[in-house]
């Protein structure tokens, strides 16, 4: 499964090719992309590290690896997202709630709700971010 990854820190803008990232058809090898993610992790001795699978007008998909006790501070998104923790255990705060997801649990939030995440254990998880939603003008 071939797939072009871009390792970067989460939020850090990247210089890609952005043809790369909006292939008609995508495909990824999820286990092999954290192998890569934690490999670079011990080569620069970065804990936060992600990947941006894949981006265009429409979505934007980021396979993140946290480091146990890593934090993604508050912040909210102009899209509706998904979170899906693909290994370890998360806690999810947002609307004065916590969650607590391990792997094989997927979370939606609506747009502009603000949010944090916390790694529980060393963790990976594949973040959707969707385009805000443009309302027609009346």
């Amino acid at each position: 499964m071939g797939s072009s990854r871009h390792t970067a820190a989460l939020g850090e803008k990247l210089d890609v090719d952005p043809e790369k990232l909006n292939q008609p058809m995508m495909a990824f090898a999820i286990a092999e992309e954290i192998s890569k993610i934690k490999a670079d992790q011990r080569s620069t001795n970065q804990g936060k590290r992600s990947a941006v699978l894949a981006k265009n007008e429409h979505v934007r998909i980021v396979l993140a690896v946290l480091a146990k006790g890593e934090a993604l501070q508050e912040h909210g998104t102009q899209g509706q997202i998904t979170v899906a923790v693909v290994q370890g255990a998360i806690r999810f705060d947002a609307l004065n709630e916590r969650v607590r997801l391990t792997a094989g649990a997927l979370l939606t939030l609506r747009p502009g709700i603000r949010h944090s995440v916390e790694a529980l254990e060393e963790s990976a998880l594949v973040i959707t971010v969707c385009a805000a939603t443009r309302t027609p003008a009346s």
